[in-house]
């Protein structure tokens, strides 16, 4: 159980814009998740913004299954397939031109995109989480803002979709979707981990319960779909310990981040000389495969 914690007042915005949210001064998860790996790689994409982000096909494609899954209705709002034009010809690149300048803003995606997308959304609805999508009173995408009351950092969340308190989940319920090449739990238990999903999640609760004001913070689940056929899916539930160990790592990001900011120092990694292991599972794959 978690004890209900006296928190700031907090905000949710529904149907906030992409790229308004992102361009919201509070500190998001993945900010958060750079301060977790170093503060100088913070300063780089947050600060300097030296490094450039762009947005890639595989990003581009889960943001499709994020669409096509949970709100189809935006489909035609957000993306478009581009048609076949001859830009050998004249004609052809002004017919170019125009179709580009009237879809501007969109993300372009192949017909093949779209049934792939189409595919795994279907296989996502036979999960049994998404009954309770489907009966209890939730929303896409909201935006929420609160404040850290440890540190004082003005933070936001937008998770995939939550469930609102209600008497089936009293304490709400926050939904997380991913597209991955492999959906089976030591495979995504190492995504989880080289994406620092734990850190997110106890940030996502925190959140959630700064603006519900609940007495304990909700369950966190994923929904998972690999992207490549036969698109299998997957649902799981972070469990206790996933949730303990985030909330460590959470708690350290914000205190290196207030730390940081005080002192506008910006450190990359130690200079000491440290031993490095495998990682545990190959170690003791190894003793059981020596024992036997």
């Amino acid at each position: 159980m978690n004890a209900f914690v006296e928190l700031p007042t907090a905000s949710l915005i529904e149907r906030m814009s992409n790229d308004e949210y992102h361009a919201c001064p509070e500190f998001s998860s993945s900010q958060l998740k750079d301060m977790n790996r170093s503060a100088a790689h913070f300063y780089v994409n947050s600060i300097s913004k030296e490094a450039k982000k762009e947005a890639s096909t595989a990003m581009n494609f889960g943001t499709l299954v994020h669409t096509m899954f949970l709100e189809p209705e935006q489909f035609e709002n957000e993306f478009v397939i581009a048609p076949k034009f001859d830009r050998r010809t004249k004609a052809g690149k002004e017919e170019a031109a125009a179709w580009e300048q009237a879809n501007e803003g969109k993300l372009l995606v192949s017909e093949e995109d779209v049934d792939n997308a189409s595919r795994m959304s279907e296989n996502l609805r036979t999960l049994s989480i998404y009954k309770a999508m489907q009966d209890n009173y939730g929303m896409a995408e909201a935006s929420f803002f609160f404040t850290d009351p440890a540190f004082g950092l003005n933070l936001r969340i937008r998770p995939d979709w939550h469930i609102a308190p209600c008497k089936a989940f009293p304490s709400g319920l926050i939904i997380d979707l991913k597209t991955t090449d492999d959906a089976r739990p030591m495979a995504f238990s190492r995504t989880c981990a080289n994406f620092s999903y734990d850190l997110s999640s106890s940030m996502y609760r925190e959140g959630f319960q700064a603006y519900y004001q609940t007495e304990d913070k909700p369950p966190f689940i994923f929904l998972v779909a690999e992207r490549n056929t036969p698109f299998n899916v997957k649902q799981y539930k972070a469990s206790d310990l996933f949730l303990s160990v985030g909330d460590v790592r959470y708690k350290k990001s914000k205190e290196l981040l207030a730390e940081s900011l005080l002192l506008d120092e910006w450190n990359g990694y130690s200079k000491e000389m440290e031993d490095i292991f495998l990682p545990q599972y190959m170690t003791k794959q190894a003793l059981e495969n020596d024992f036997n």
